[in-house]
């Protein structure tokens, strides 16, 4: 692409993020707090931590 059009499409890309920034941060809000996701976050499963045996340096 030429310098000029990708100057434009950055320019145009800038305006509809400040256009409907706060819509999509209102959305990503909702959708954080909304129960299906903190359920789907809070029912991990917890890992345990692995014991591992020590091996012996000498083999008599």
């Amino acid at each position: 692409m030429e310098p000029i059009t990708l100057c434009g499409l950055v320019i145009v890309i800038f305006g509809l993020w400040v256009e409907f920034e706060p819509a999509v941060i209102a959305v990503v809000r909702k959708i954080c707090k909304s129960r299906f996701f903190t359920e789907s976050i809070s029912n991990s499963t917890v890992q345990k931590p692995a014991y591992v045996m020590r091996v012996p340096i000498s083999f008599h």
